[in-house]
Formats: structure tokens, sequence, C-alpha cells
């Protein structure tokens, strides 16, 4: 029997979730540094980093590749009682002293507003030091593209780059601080990880060293002047592996060939079924061999990394492919089946061929190894496996990577129905999955972004579940990194591939509705105290305009997502709301103008009724929104609701989201309360007991209805 030496075990230790290493353990994330202490260290850049030159627009666009190192070896001075090491960086970071990992945080320092806002990560290496007098000790970084150049964030950097303040105590009570320069920092790019990015995945080599071991290739830095921005001490939203919840595989087995396949032309396209050689016990040791493919499947859709400890000789190259379900059927593509049944489903992924990949390639080792990937994540229940030559897989984990950590976490659920208690967890699960350095839209596929509409939508059920002040603390500050110069919030916080427009109705409200959530929920006043100025600013646009689309076009580029994904006539994302221009272009119709002002109205009551609410439990002018919320309901009642039986206008009659909301802002009253209520059960009875609400008539339907 192969002796188990202390690597293997701590990588079984990792893979049970029980500890990441004694080396982050002993170096915990503390407070940071007064600000002032940048000025002793400089952003510096490794000379050989590639740049990514292509176009932005390029749907299969990766990052440059490579990640950047920076090292210093640093001399004792005189006998070292402490030291603490600050580190900012442009793209996510992985730091070491003397070859041990640094801290427990993942994707560090996590997606801010890219050229506005980075967050600095200090921890208290002490322990990881050589301490006496003339000891030398070696602190390296490692710099992905991550949230910096690569391009979620639309390559708005070039290089990555580090900054960074070594604070060392001596035994006589003096502290000196040793910051990063071009003279005493040494840099490259090199080591394993060969590309890395938050959309492309991971790309590793085992047989390259990690260059903590071969300082000797790095050279000379240079100074990095890119980012003009603000650095500030994490406050919130820190990445974090969950080990508790690693998940064990509850499947695998391996499959090659495929019956039942017809791709005949002038037929339906089938992929068939494919020809399963061995299923595995999911609790035991599994590989795979050149030809075939394994499929393992963790039973839990979620936003992780794979962990493994396995084993395979040197220049093997093992490929992980992520995703969310198998294809079924028999691979029938008229059922959206993108492969032959039992195989793994990507197309959804929308980059799939070139993105949300690992690759590994095995080094020379005696015994297993163990890997998981530190500078990407995916959102996945199976992974599809396939290798060069074989692969002994003796543990497989799903780590699941979130912003929501153990102890943010405020209670369960549980009740005595299985289907409830389902539901309860998909929840559960979504928010681990999304709450992730922002509040995403998804963890899958590309585009895992902060859309402010998801947010507003889901922050009151997520506050239930955890204590979520900070993360969201940290969210506002991107909210407003991002708000218009004319005070409207956008779509997406931080920017993303989908642009800046502003003032898109239950988007931009967001800057209210989040803020005001956490207050009633949490009693949350500072959060209030940081953003109130700009809920002002926005709310004076939101007034000066009255939300109308005439008012707003340019800012919102003659558009608006109003009740996305709803299935009533008016629905943008369909595109019903849009008729062909003389120039084939879409342009909005007419109702739906009157449609988005209605709903835009709807907001303008709605958030000046919070700002009124909230400034008035906190000291502040009431007054002014009591008021500002009494000119957009008479301009509502004037506009859609002046018909001789006090009802909203015909157009919208036969539609369950404007009848919401008329309920909901008690813009309906006595008798066309009663008929608009009546109207409403109706509407849902007509379309078998179904809802015909999107975004934002789904977000407010189970409270009015149960009103």
């Amino acid at each position: 029997m192969r002796h188990l030496g202390v690597g293997f075990v701590l990588a079984i230790g990792f893979l049970l979730g029980c500890e990441s290493g004694p080396s982050r353990l002993l170096s915990p994330r503390i407070g940071a540094f007064d600000a002032s202490v940048w000025c002793a260290s400089k952003w510096l850049s490794a000379k050989n980093a590639p740049v990514y030159d292509g176009a932005v627009v390029d749907g299969a666009a990766r990052a440059a590749e490579g990640t950047s190192w920076f090292a210093r070896v640093l001399a004792n001075e005189r006998d070292v009682v402490s030291a603490k090491w600050m580190i900012a960086s442009l793209g996510v970071f992985e730091a070491h002293v003397n070859g041990a990992a640094v801290g427990e945080d993942f994707l560090a320092p996590g997606f801010t507003q890219a050229e506005k806002t980075k967050y600095a990560f200090t921890y208290d290496v002490t322990k990881l030091l050589k301490g006496e007098r003339g000891a030398t000790n070696v602190f390296t970084a490692q710099v992905s593209s991550g949230w910096w150049r690569d391009k979620i964030v639309n390559y708005v950097g070039k290089k990555s780059a580090l900054r960074s303040v070594v604070e060392l105590t001596f035994a006589d009570g003096t502290k000196k601080l040793y910051g990063t320069n071009v003279r005493d920092w040494k840099a490259g790019v090199g080591g394993p990880v060969v590309r890395a990015g938050i959309y492309d995945g991971e790309i590793y080599d085992a047989r390259r060293p990690p260059m903590y071991v071969a300082l000797g290739d790095l050279g000379t830095p240079e100074p990095n002047d890119e980012f003009r921005g603000e650095i500030l001490p994490t406050m919130g939203a820190e990445v974090v592996l969950r080990k508790d919840l690693a998940m064990k595989p509850v499947r695998a087995y391996t499959w090659k060939g495929v019956t039942g396949a017809n791709d005949k032309e002038g037929k339906e396209r089938v992929f068939g079924t494919v020809k399963v050689l061995r299923r595995f016990d999911p609790n035991g040791a599994f590989g795979v061999e050149p030809g075939t493919t394994l499929v393992v499947d963790f039973g839990q859709n979620a936003a992780a990394v794979p962990a493994f400890l396995f084993e395979a000789d040197e220049g093997t190259e093992l490929t992980v492919l992520p995703g969310e379900m198998l294809n079924d059927g028999n691979g029938e593509r008229s059922r959206g089946n993108d492969g032959p049944s039992g195989s793994l489903y990507r197309e959804n992924l929308r980059i799939a061929a070139d993105g949300m990949t690992l690759k590994y390639t095995f080094g020379a080792a005696d015994g297993p190894v163990a890997y998981w990937p530190k500078f990407t994540f995916f959102g996945y229940r199976y992974l599809s496996l396939t290798a060069t030559k074989k692969v002994v897989i003796h543990a497989l984990r799903s780590v699941p990577v979130t912003s929501i950590a153990r102890e943010m976490e405020t209670g369960r659920i549980e009740t005595g129905d299985k289907d409830l208690n389902r539901f309860i967890a998909n929840v559960y699960w979504g928010q681990l999955s999304n709450y992730l350095s922002v509040p995403t839209d998804c963890p899958q596929r590309n585009e895992r972004l902060g859309w402010t509409a998801d947010t507003q939508v889901f922050c009151e059920a997520g506050a239930f579940n955890a204590d979520t002040r900070t993360f969201f603390r940290k969210w506002l500050r991107d909210l407003r990194d991002v708000q218009a110069p004319q005070g409207g919030y956008t779509g997406v916080a931080p920017f993303g591939p989908f642009g800046s427009a502003s003032m898109r109705l239950g988007w931009a409200d967001a800057g209210i509705l989040v803020p005001y959530r956490l207050w009633t929920q949490f009693g949350e006043t500072k959060l209030l105290d940081d953003h109130w100025a700009s809920m002002e600013k926005y709310m004076a646009r939101v007034d000066e305009t009255r939300y109308e689309h005439k008012a707003i076009e340019k800012e919102c580029l003659n558009h608006q997502w109003a009740d996305w994904l709803s299935y009533e006539k008016l629905e943008s994302n369909g595109g019903g709301a849009f008729d062909k221009g003389p120039d084939g272009k879409r342009v909005p119709k007419a109702d739906a103008l009157l449609y988005w002002d209605y709903l835009g109205g709807c907001y303008w009551l709605w958030d000046a009724e919070m700002m009124a609410t909230m400034a008035q439990a906190n000291g502040r002018d009431a007054a002014k929104y009591a008021a500002m919320a009494a000119r957009a309901r008479a301009y509502l009642k004037s506009r859609f609701f002046a018909t001789p039986d006090g009802l909203i206008l015909p157009v919208f009659r036969d539609m369950q989201t404007p009848a919401l909301f008329a309920l909901k802002l008690g813009l309906v009253e006595g008798t066309a309360k009663e008929r608009t209520a009546a109207a409403l059960r109706q509407n849902v009875a007509a379309h078998g007991d179904c809802l015909q609400t999107g975004f934002l008539g789904t977000s407010i339907l189970m409270d009015t209805l149960t009103e």
C-alpha cells in the first residue's frame, strides 16, 4: 500500500470539507492599515505579460495567456515578532509566504467597477515567517486576469498588477514598511496556470513549477499606471469556499459510442443515446480512459469548483467540462439537445466551445496530487471528463463558491411537505450561487453580472436566509460607482458587456428598494447614511422626469426591459412592445410607451413613499418625499385612471401586471378596487390558473394577492 504523505492527508481533509491547509489558517485576514501607507508602494506589472488586443465584441474572446507573478526576498534586519501584509491587485490574486498560501479568501479582491474601486486584503502572516535576525523570507503573489483584463469587464485593463505593503514589527518595538517597487521586487509571467479567466476557466500544467521555487526566472517589473481609482479596505462580499457544503458525487459512469442516432438529410436530427460502459461506486475510486467520457453527477446545481485527488502519467491531459444538465430523451434536437442522451448539455453556456473549461496536465509525482482551480468558478451539477491517458480519481468533491459565509446564515425553514422543502432548498442554493462578490443573475453562462432587477426582486427573501448587510454595503458602492451624472442607476452594477444604460424602470429602482429592504429587515442605518446622497440624486431625476420615456429616452437608449419575460402583450423580450420602423429597426409601439410611462410612474410613487418612510424614521426631511409621493399619485390617477368608472385605461385591462401595481399602490378604491381584483382573478383563471407576469409583476404578486 502506498504511504500516505502529509500532502495527501491534507488534500483528503480539504476534499472532506475539513480544512484548506494549515498555512491559510495561520494567516488570518485582519483589519487594514491606514490608507497613508500606500505611499510606500507602487503598482507593478510584469514586462513580459501578454496583452489581449482582439475585439471586445468577439463572442469567443478570451483573456491573454499567463498569470503574472511578483516576488520579494526580504531579509530580517532584526528579530521579527509580527508580520502583516496588505495586498491590492488588478486581477484575482493568490499570495504566498515562503511557499505557504496566505488567507482563506477566494477570488480576491472580487468584482468591482474596474476603473473606480479596488479592495485591499490584509493578513497577519507572522506564523509563516522565519523571524530570527538575518533570516530571509520570500513573499510572492500570483495575479490572474479576473475582473480586470477579461471579457466580463470588456478588457478595461491591459496587464495584471500588484500593489502591496509588508509591515514588520521588530523585537525592539520598532516597525518598518516594505512596499512594492521596481528596485526590490521581481516579476514575470509563468507558473503552472497557463490561462485563467472568469469566463474562460483555467488551464493548469503541473509540469511547470510555481514561481516561488523558480525566482531566477523573474525579472525587473515595470510601473503600472492603469488604475486611477480608489483603494479601500475590503468591506464585505468577500468570496469563500464553503468546504462545509462540499458535495460528493451521487453517480458516475463512463460512455463510448452512441445508439439510435439519425442525421439523415430532410429528417429531424437525433443525436441518439450514449452507450454506458461502466457505472462506478461514487464513494470509491473511479477514472477515465482515452476514448471514453466520464460523467459525474453531484446531485445539486451550484456555483462551485471541482476539487480533485487524482493521478496519471506525466504529460496526461485531462479536460473537464461543467454543465447544469444532461441531454435527454433520445437526443432529439427538437427538444433542444446538443448531443446524445446521457451526455453533458452545454449549449446554454453560449461560449461552450471556448469557455467554462478546465484543462489539467499532470506533472511528475509520486502518488496522487490535489488540485482545484484558484482563479475561476463554474455553475454546474455535472462534470464531463476526457483524458489523453488513463486518469485515476481517488476523491472528487464539488466545493461551493459564494459570498454567503457559514457564519452569515441566520436559520433554515423545514416543513412537513417534501416538495415545499425542495423549493426552499432551491432558494437557498440559488442565493449561495448568485451572491458571489456581487448579486449575480447566474453563475453558469457568460453573464455572471450584477443585474439590478434580479437584485431588488430577491434581496428581501435573501435577507431572511442570511445577514446580507456587509454584502450589500459593498454592492451599493458598486451601484454608486456606475450612477449616471444625471442621477440614474444602471441595469447592471458593476458594468459588464451589456453597457451602461440608466433609468431602466424596475432595474434602476434597486438603488432605493435594496437599501429600504435592508433597513426594514435589519434596522441598517449605516448603509442608509452611506447611500443617502446617492438616493436623493436619483430621486431628483425621477421627480424631474416623472419617469416618462420621452424625458429619459437618451439615458435608457430608447428601450425598457419593463415586465421582462412576462407572457403579456406588451412584453419587451418577446418583441410584443415593438414595431419595425422605416429603417427596419425596432421602435417602441405607442401602447408600449404608455405602458412604460405607467410602470415608471408606479415606481416613482413607490420610491417616494419608501424615501419618506426612511427619512421620517432616521431624522431626515420626510416632507419633501411625502409631497413627491402625492405628486406621483396625482399624476398616475389623472393620466391612467381618469375613466368614468375609475378603472385603469382600457388598453391595460387584459393584463395582470398593471392590475397588480394598481392594487399594491392603492390607485383604485372602493368599487373600482373590487372590480380590479375580480378582473385579476378572472384573468388568472382564464389562463388556466397560470400567471402571465414577468420580473416586475411577479415580484409584487404574492403579497398583493394575499392582501
